[in-house]
């Protein structure tokens, strides 16, 4: 991938993040921290987020500078995880 398409992808990722994940990930964090259960809709969302994170890790490797990001998108899946966990063993 050369230096253009790669800072394309990267606009493109960042973009679906901000538009898309980031939004929805935060609801879930909300709705967990209030104790709520996650239904099958948000697992499956969460599912399909953490997949896309696994899949944007060489991207990430080759832009050290979304390091800082996906670092606090790994503490905000594990977190919304841990906590949905902790909802159902309580349920």
């Amino acid at each position: 991938m050369n230096g253009a398409t790669s800072q394309g992808v990267v606009l493109a990722l960042l973009e679906e993040l901000n538009d898309r994940h980031i939004p929805r990930l935060l609801k879930l964090k909300d709705k967990v921290e209030a104790g709520e259960c996650l239904d099958d809709f948000d697992l499956r969302f969460l599912k399909d987020a953490i997949e896309t994170a696994e899949e944007a890790k060489a991207l990430v490797h080759q832009h050290p500078e979304l390091n800082d990001l996906a670092g606090q998108l790994f503490h905000l899946y594990n977190h919304i995880t841990d906590q949905a966990l902790k909802n159902e063993r309580a349920d």
